[in-house]
């Protein structure tokens, strides 16, 4: 059967009524396509957003509910469990912050010779710091410190002169190099973590933080007596308003220059948290596998990875329905799609729902780690990561992997048939990881990237606004049609090509 009559008999399948006698007659690829439904999607997207699952913080209560709703559904489809003692669950420790209500922030002004509080409303302008221990802080006198920085070898120090003592410090992301250079890349990138900055301001003597990103953040760095909140750019405005400075100009004079600005602000400020440390979480991967049949292509692995977790309650609800409810579907719709539609693949396939993606890239590098097959056996990696909304889709493969296009590139011309880009990926971790790929890449495993493009609006990130009202199925469920025929394709090759092209 040629391609275009492999493409009409599939597009009459997917728009009529198929008696169960007829089943048996259709081959695998062509029943993957129809074998999830939106309806499937909708389903379990509702119950990971739902305020049953809290966001999914990985050792949240939460998250376990998530966690083995998905493993109840690889169970019924058939697939095997790939965890610990014939479970579906690989376990790692994982100690987490709760936010809990009760926190806030006010900003002090001085007008005459007193001081005027204002307040800013959660969560647009500011959030409670996803790691800060519990306690308050009040009006207690400002100090930006640029990024928060001590790099001696860099010859950089952001509290160099500058008292901080008992104080709230301002304190930028990310780090002040914006260059291309891979060797000081590599310099930079331990200090973009925030858990470094938040030691780094304890080291220096201060009370608390106020870290510029409005974004729920729950990477670790707990640390004892600390208290921070995250606020928005326009919060730090008003917190140099008055200075003699502006927040963007200053930051950006620093970017050029390599050189610290820091200095006291004469401004005050409330910070209140209200948390509870988990010194002794856990959190886990969820593994399913469908057992390859040929005996010398079995051993090989392709696998579909996508986090399951979020940012939990921040208080409220963090739905994180794009971030990445959206990528747990549709490894979820292939992994039904596959096992489901008669498919005996002749290679292993495996399907993992990472923990502790939003907390470090924790559970992808667990498993990269701790493999349950040999990392050396895996063929690609193919990771979803916030796929669900826009017209079209894509893969980012690194250039030395590129002919990897061609199983995604075939699978999309033949069945999907949407707008696709094949755009390179990286050649080398060179700044920090952000994907949970990354884990398997340094260890020489091929790595895919699936995205889409074409949303016309932005999806709210780390935010209560990131609902699943705001996903496109139609594009979520022809992701699952790429990846299940795309795992196909790669199940059945005589041979796995991930070179340049």
């Amino acid at each position: 059967m040629n391609k275009v009559k492999l493409f009409i008999t599939a597009l009459l399948l997917l728009n009529m009524p198929v008696k169960a006698q007829d089943t048996e007659t259709i081959k695998p690829e062509i029943k993957a396509l129809y074998t999830t439904t939106e309806t499937d999607l909708r389903d379990w997207m509702s119950y990971l957003t739902s305020p049953e699952c809290r966001g999914r913080l990985t050792g949240d209560p939460g998250f376990f509910r998530a966690v083995n709703y998905t493993a109840n559904l690889f169970k019924e489809w058939g697939l095997e469990p790939g965890g610990d003692n014939g479970t579906y669950f690989q376990n790692f420790p994982h100690p987490y912050t709760e936010v809990k209500e009760g926190g806030y922030f006010n900003l002090y002004v001085p007008v005459n010779k007193d001081w005027v509080a204002k307040d800013y409303p959660y969560p647009d302008h500011y959030m409670v710091g996803g790691t800060s221990d519990s306690g308050e802080l009040k009006k207690l006198d400002l100090v930006y410190v640029g990024y928060g920085i001590t790099a001696p070898e860099l010859n950089y120090d952001d509290y160099k002169g500058i008292d901080v003592k008992g104080k709230i410090v301002v304190c930028e992301r990310d780090v002040p190099y914006q260059g291309k250079d891979p060797k000081l890349q590599k310099s930079w990138t331990p200090y973009q973590y925030h858990n470094r900055k938040m030691t780094n301001a304890v080291e220096h003597g201060a009370a608390g933080m106020l870290y510029v990103t409005v974004t729920g953040n729950p990477n670790p760095g707990w640390n004892k007596d600390f208290i921070y909140a995250c606020i928005s750019d326009s919060v730090a405005s008003d917190i140099f308003a008055g200075t003699g400075k502006n927040h963007l100009a200053v930051k950006a004079d620093i970017d050029k220059t390599l050189k610290p600005n820091s200095f006291p602000i004469n401004k005050k400020a409330d910070i209140k948290a209200v948390t509870q440390y988990h010194p002794d979480g856990k959190g886990c991967n969820v593994i399913g596998i469908l057992r390859g049949s040929d005996p010398t292509l079995a051993p090989q692995v392709i696998v579909a990875g996508g986090h399951i977790d979020h940012i939990g309650m921040m208080p409220v609800l963090m739905p994180g329905a794009l971030d990445n409810a959206s990528g747990t579907v549709i490894v979820m719709g292939a992994a039904k799609a596959l096992a489901q539609s008669g498919y005996k693949p002749k290679r292993t396939l495996m399907f993992v729902l990472f923990g502790g993606e939003e907390t470090g890239l924790v559970g992808s590098e667990y498993l990269a780690s701790h493999p349950v097959v040999p990392n050396e056996n895996i063929k690609a990696l193919i990771n979803i990561d916030c796929l669900g909304t826009g017209y079209g889709l894509g893969a980012r493969i690194a250039p030395k992997h590129s002919t990897l296009f061609n199983y995604f590139e075939k699978a999309n011309d033949t069945y999907v048939r949407r707008p696709f880009k094949a755009l390179p990926g990286r050649d080398e971790i060179i700044t920090r990881p952000r994907t949970d790929d990354a884990n398997f890449f340094v260890k020489g495993v091929p790595t895919v990237s699936l995205f889409s493009f074409g949303a016309t609006e932005r999806t709210p990130y780390h935010h209560p606004g990131d609902v699943i009202e705001l996903i496109h199925f139609d594009i979520v469920k022809d992701a699952v049609k790429l990846l299940s025929e795309t795992m196909i394709e790669m199940g059945d090759a005589p041979e796995i090509e991930a070179t340049a092209r």
